[in-house]
């Protein structure tokens, strides 16, 4: 997507402190998102990201060239449930192992997002000259697997629901449960990221499957298909 060096580059780079850690182009993608939300994205500097993730301005250039590739770099790191979604809605194996398999990639890309999914939200409608590819991605993504429930009903694998309106149950647990994740409520039970996946894709799987006791073979089913179809490192 143009940025200056690619997700799995382990160079180090020098801090302002002096030291030299891993590679920080998470930081500079955390840090930059940081400042969309709180000043906007024209109004947010490439000095400043620099200053806020604790590098020097021509560290930041080492890894995006522009201000343009970390705004990139951000929407590309919400596309890894889509692209499961884009290849396993036309696939030939069980709707409900498929819809397992999406939806449980995006809830653990929710919670490994360096942004809280209700924020980028609120920044995406606060600014959609600039983040207007989250809309259309998150409508793709909902497109998608409300056809693949569609094709679980129509099977016979799914209960006769309606396909839109279940995506939307669906997408919006994972969004609430992600919520749960980054922050959990004093006094209730602190969930790791794959507790959160794994509960959010039960409790949907559970409510949309004709046979509850299917759910364990379509758990299995599933990790071969997020296995075989997880996107691939760049």
């Amino acid at each position: 997507m143009g940025s200056g060096k690619t997700a799995g580059a382990t160079a180090g780079r020098p801090r302002l402190s002096g030291s030299v850690g891993g590679a920080p182009r998470q930081e500079i993608i955390r840090e930059a998102t940081a400042l969309f939300i709180a000043k906007g994205y024209a109004e947010t500097t490439m000095s400043e990201i620099a200053h806020a993730a604790g590098l020097r301005q021509s560290s930041v250039y080492y890894w995006f060239a522009r201000k343009e590739h970390i705004l990139q770099a951000l929407l590309e790191e919400n596309r890894g449930s889509l692209q499961m979604a884009r290849a396993l809605e036309p696939a030939p194996e069980p709707a409900a192992a498929r819809l397992y398999a999406v939806l449980h990639a995006d809830a653990a890309q929710l919670c490994a997002s360096p942004l809280d999914f209700y924020e980028f939200e609120r920044v995406a409608r606060s600014q959609p000259q600039n983040f207007g590819a989250f809309f259309e991605d998150y409508s793709e993504l909902h497109r998608r697997a409300a056809s693949i429930i569609r094709q679980g009903v129509d099977s016979g694998e799914l209960r006769a629901v309606d396909p839109e309106a279940a995506a939307t149950a669906a997408l919006g647990l994972n969004e609430g449960l992600q919520r749960h994740y980054r922050q959990p409520l004093p006094g209730l039970h602190t969930y790791t990221a794959d507790d959160v996946s794994t509960l959010s894709v039960d409790t949907t799987l559970a409510s949309l499957l004709r046979n509850h006791d299917a759910l364990p073979g379509v758990r299995t089913q599933a990790a071969g298909l997020m296995t075989a179809n997880s996107p691939a490192e760049s």
